[in-house]
């Protein structure tokens, strides 16, 4: 994987809790149980340019879904199973030098969404306290998802609004007051990430103010009760009203009036889940247009009570023969040796060979009919197939009265137990 010096990391932190009602213990407080879900981190910069990368000059894009954390069984913010994690923090060395990262929330508390608004903070470098065991205690830059987010209005507390500042122009940030430039041009200004004050640059003064004497950031004061906000929606803060542009209470009747529908059609081809099949049949125009929809017959059709007399030919007609008893030897066996009459004619389509036990060595099997050899019914099967299923197929006619016997021509040996064979035939 490849590394991108001289970049500079960030870490950070946050804890989310849900504010519940007093559970079923002891004391009457309200409880504070951990969130879950998941938070995510977007760099506001498209991209990133590194010209000091090495072994070469790089430009790099954040791929957000590989920076979404989860909230662990306390409520922690966690990345790969440890608190915290770590972004790139912009940098002298980046272009652009500045930029801020927005975190959304995806968080929820016993299964109902808990909705939280995205915002965006700055990530300063990340310098690890003394403490190896515990780095966060005494570093500098830590970035706390609870001190940074920001504070929501109070339609409770009474604001003047004051005059507007002059407003301020910040040429960089750096994470610490040794990171500030060494040749800046006169008057410039950057803010020191390790005590978030402003430095300004004044030659004649000896240039950059002393570490620690920087100016307290205060941005210029806004706006914040609702009439004097310029640029909101037209929409809000809501008014209570019957028309189109008002809207309508919660408690208002509407909501929950329970009169009988209106009265309204759809037609089939607007059923979104049908099928050509299910829309014949629900706009067939009598039983019959149905029928023919599904391809059925009617229930007094008289086919369904058709006694004729079954056809002689074509009727189902298989036949098992048990020949072999005890050890195989060759021959017609010693079960029926005189063979199996058959009382009408018959086409057998398979004949299945199948043994009690295996012996060692090929096993050759035949039918014969009036002791002759009936040609392509021979099976040669070996001492693993013994006592499994050996299916030959193709087409022999049996006549009337003959007799059918299953022989084995060569025995294995030393031979295992018993031979059967299934017939597969239909009268003809």
């Amino acid at each position: 994987m490849a590394d991108l010096p001289p970049l500079k990391y960030g870490k950070v932190v946050g804890r989310f809790l849900a504010n519940i009602s007093d559970g079923p213990d002891i004391g009457d407080l309200p409880e504070f149980p951990p969130l879950s879900g998941t938070v995510t981190f977007l760099a506001e910069a498209p991209k990133v340019l590194v010209a000091a990368a090495q072994p070469a000059p790089a430009t790099y894009v954040q791929l957000p879904e590989h920076y979404e954390c989860s909230l662990d069984e306390f409520g922690y913010l966690t990345w790969r199973g440890r608190r915290g994690v770590r972004l790139v923090a912009p940098s002298a060395d980046t272009n652009p030098s500045d930029w801020t990262w927005r975190v959304t929330f995806d968080l929820s508390y016993d299964g109902a969404r808990v909705p939280l608004e995205s915002f965006s903070f700055h990530v300063p470098e990340y310098v690890a306290g003394p403490d190896a065991e515990n780095p966060d205690t005494g570093s500098i830059g830590l970035v706390d998802l609870t001190l940074v987010s920001p504070v929501p209005a109070s339609a409770g507390d009474a604001v003047v609004l004051g005059p507007r500042g002059e407003g301020l122009k910040i040429d960089g940030r750096v994470a610490t007051y040794s990171a500030l430039p060494a040749t800046p041009a006169e008057g410039a200004q950057y803010v020191v990430a390790a005590d978030n004050l402003l430095y300004v640059y004044h030659a004649a003064a000896g240039g950059w103010l002393p570490n620690g004497q920087g100016v307290v950031i205060r941005g210029p004061i806004g706006a914040s009760d609702w009439a004097s906000i310029s640029g909101k929606p037209t929409t809000f803060a809501p008014i209570i009203g019957a028309t189109a542009t008002t809207a309508v209470a919660g408690d208002d009747p509407r909501l929950t009036n329970a009169r009988t529908p209106v009265s309204h059609t759809h037609p089939a081809a607007q059923i979104s889940d049908s099928t050509a099949t299910g829309r014949s049949v629900l706009t067939a125009a009598d039983a019959a247009a149905a029928r023919t929809a599904i391809g059925t017959i009617a229930s007094t059709d008289t086919r369904l009570t058709d006694t004729r007399t079954p056809t002689l030919t074509g009727q189902i007609y298989d036949i098992a023969l048990k020949s072999h008893g005890g050890n195989r030897a060759t021959g017609a066996g010693n079960i029926m040796p005189e063979g199996l009459r058959l009382e009408r004619k018959v086409t057998v389509s398979s004949v299945t060979y199948r043994g009690e036990t295996a012996g060692t060595g090929n096993l050759v099997v035949e039918l014969r009919q009036n002791g002759a050899a009936v040609s392509g019914t021979s099976a040669t099967i070996a001492a693993a197939n013994h006592a499994a299923d050996t299916t030959v197929t193709g087409t022999w006619v049996f006549n009337a009265g003959d007799r059918i016997t299953v022989y084995v021509t060569t025995a294995d040996s030393p031979a295992g137990k018993g031979l059967q064979a299934s017939l597969k035939g239909v009268t003809s």
